[in-house]
């Protein structure tokens, strides 16, 4: 366990059992999230792909909102 987190779980453990049951169901959450926010291996690619770009094309704010228009 980091310590960071093991200094997170001593806290809690001196919250009232309410608070901690609180935390706890945050902590859970975050975690379900966390893995589906992952990227797969294809997707790593594209982003690498496109940070390697040296001159990325760039929207203006209202190619942008035409965009957004058009998705509805």
């Amino acid at each position: 366990m980091g310590d960071l987190l093991k200094k997170a779980f001593e806290r809690a453990l001196t919250l009232p059992a309410d608070q901690q049951d609180a935390a706890g169901a945050a902590l859970l959450d975050y975690l379900d999230d966390a893995r589906s926010l992952q990227l797969n291996d294809e997707q790593v690619a594209e982003v690498r792909r496109r940070l390697s770009d040296p001159a990325p094309r760039l929207l203006s704010v209202q190619e942008v909102r035409d965009r957004l228009a058009r998705l509805g």
